[in-house]
């Protein structure tokens, strides 16, 4: 792995770190990164510099949320559910560059995903078989940003199956606790709202299935191969990972308090945003998801008002009204 790669790696390793609320320092880091073997068996000897360094790009170029506590003597995320988005170009590590461009939209930014296609399909027309060891996975795991425990191998093995176009068995425990055995050619593996998933079809039909990679239990490959369905890919990319449909004139009264961020995923989601002179906002919605919307006027306690269309002024009041009778 050459320096670029481990630099990356470093990088990896100290968000996890972070997001186990070990509270890594530049001196603690090194030491533990000495302790740690490459996929080459070598130690990854650095000094308390090179982690300096590392931390000081970690919070300048890739904006991550870290703060120095002086009581612990490390740094933590002020932000837990912040995900770390890292754009991948070495040739050797070519695990991030394939997962990374594979991703939905919620971990890489345009025009990343653009750059990686070119790089991904000259890795996929080669005959490499060897990816992460099981710390590389859990690293990548824990810097994502996951709401609930992955096992690794289950992982590895997940994407060891997509890179290799095989089928997948497995055993799957559904919301209900009821588990069943199923089967899948794993076309997607991605990563929304801190939950990763995979989707594909059954096995030889265009039957699509989408699963959640924390409610499998135990996975293996089957003998089976299949083609990639660049069709679906696409589909996944332009209309989401869910086919949920979406509602479209929804204008919202946004408070100055949230105004920031607000400005901050305009760029995201290109809303029609209009500032009014007590620099609060009036914000109309590129067509949404009706879910995804109600949990964010009701994430965000009554700084956010519906202006249009009247049900779901309604639908928020009526949630309202019940979180506020639970919890008089």
């Amino acid at each position: 792995m050459d320096k670029k790669s481990e630099q990356l790696l470093r990088k990896l390793k100290f968000i996890a770190e972070a997001k186990k609320n070990n509270y890594p320092n530049a001196g603690s880091f090194a030491k533990k990164m000495r302790e740690y073997e490459g996929e080459d068996g070598q130690p990854f000897g650095c000094s308390a510099r090179t982690i300096a360094r590392d931390i000081r790009a970690l919070i300048e170029f890739h904006k991550a949320p870290l703060e120095y506590d002086a009581g612990q003597r490390g740094y933590y995320l002020r932000n837990p559910d912040w995900e770390f988005s890292c754009p991948v170009f070495e040739e050797d590590f070519v695990s991030m560059a394939i997962l990374g461009t594979r991703l939905s939209s919620d971990i890489l930014p345009h025009p990343i995903k653009r750059d990686l296609d070119a790089a991904v399909a000259q890795t996929m027309a080669s005959n490499r078989s060897e990816f992460f060891d099981t710390a590389m996975i859990e690293s990548i795991l824990c810097a994502s940003g996951i709401k609930a425990a992955i096992d690794p191998n289950v992982f590895k093995t997940l994407f060891d199956a997509w890179r290799q176009q095989r089928v997948v068995c497995f055993s799957y425990k559904n919301p209900k606790n009821e588990i069943s055995q199923q089967e899948l050619e794993p076309h997607i593996i991605a990563f929304n709202r801190g939950v990763w998933y995979v989707k594909g079809y059954l096995p030889g039909t265009r039957e699509i299935r989408l699963y959640a990679v924390q409610r499998i239990l135990e996975l293996c490959k089957g003998p089976q191969y299949f083609e990639t369905d660049r069709k679906l890919l696409e589909t996944t990319r332009q209309e989401g990972l869910f086919n949920y449909e979406k509602i479209s004139g929804i204008k919202l009264h946004c408070d100055a308090s949230i105004a920031f961020y607000i400005y901050e995923q305009h760029k995201t989601f290109k809303s029609q945003i209009e500032r009014q002179e007590d620099d609060s906002l009036i914000v109309t919605l590129n067509p949404i998801v009706e879910h995804e919307v109600m949990r964010w006027i009701l994430a965000e306690a009554g700084r956010i008002r519906v202006l249009e269309p009247a049900w779901l002024r309604e639908k928020v009041a009526k949630a309202g009204k019940n979180i506020m009778e639970k919890n008089s």
